[in-house]
């Protein structure tokens, strides 16, 4: 009977060990899953900080708290595309290209990361390159903005004259927001260079209700006078007159252009 007993307690004792092993190891595990995210949230602070004295064009300062951000968090994949940012407008390309590409090699889904290095490959005239970083940007499924990076794909095949597959990419912007300023501009102006002036105005019809800005009234005028629609000429170059007199369209307007 004791030995029973006996058995009993070894039993219930190396059970009780066992338990306290577990819940230690939880214990653990709970304090490495909180400090991860406090580490992630340091590094986060610190890229919102770069991401707003980016904004404000303070360059340096913002270099230096996208730099901070990725000592903190090595892995922290905004970081790096802050630094892609901040060294391509500092002329760093070489610096930018390497951070473009820690960002996506972390986080390859990253649409925002992606768009940004397409776009920073296009102002470079690495246009073969730029494409397929847009394409993949609105393959995301939850990237909230596809129109920007479809603009941005029409635009830079566009710079390359592939005026059809350009002119689809922003094709598709308009169709996810008809009232894209940018994207309509860009597709009837490359519309209007291939004296296709009628597509032109249907393209640019639903933007002109809204606050057109003085590039795309100069188009409007452009295309209304190939038309021969007098009034309509008339009416938009009296918007861009009144709208935007010391723009640059305004003055091209005012000597008989």
């Amino acid at each position: 009977m004791n030995i029973r007993l006996s058995k009993q307690l070894v039993l219930y004792t190396v059970f009780s060990v066992m338990i306290i092993f577990g819940l230690n190891g939880c214990a653990t595990q709970q304090e490495q899953a909180k400090e991860k995210e406090n580490t992630k949230s340091r590094a986060r602070a610190h890229t919102d900080l770069g991401a707003v004295y980016f904004q404000q064009k303070q360059l340096e300062v913002a270099l230096e708290e996208f730099t901070i951000a990725t000592q903190i968090d090595a892995s922290y994949a905004a970081a790096y595309n802050g630094l892609g940012l901040v060294n391509a407008a500092l002329g760093r390309d070489d610096v930018a290209d390497t951070h473009y590409k820690k960002a996506i090699q972390l986080e390859p889904n990253n649409s925002e990361s992606r768009n940004n290095y397409g776009s920073f490959l296009c102002s470079r005239n690495r246009i073969d390159e730029s494409i397929p970083q847009f394409l993949a940007a609105v393959k995301n499924p939850l990237y909230a903005t596809p129109v920007i990076a479809y603009t941005n794909a029409g635009i830079c095949a566009l710079r390359k004259k592939e005026s059809t597959s350009g002119e689809a990419y922003l094709q598709k912007a308009l169709e996810l927001e008809p009232l894209s300023g940018v994207a309509a501009y860009h597709l009837a102006n490359s519309q209007f260079k291939r004296k296709d002036a009628l597509s032109a105005k249907k393209t640019i019809q639903n933007v002109m209700l809204a606050q057109p800005g003085p590039e795309l009234l100069w188009l409007a005028i452009q295309i209304e006078r190939v038309l021969g629609a007098k009034d309509a000429e008339a009416s938009y170059a009296l918007q861009l007159r009144s709208m935007y007199p010391d723009s640059e369209q305004a003055k091209l307007l005012q000597n008989g252009k």
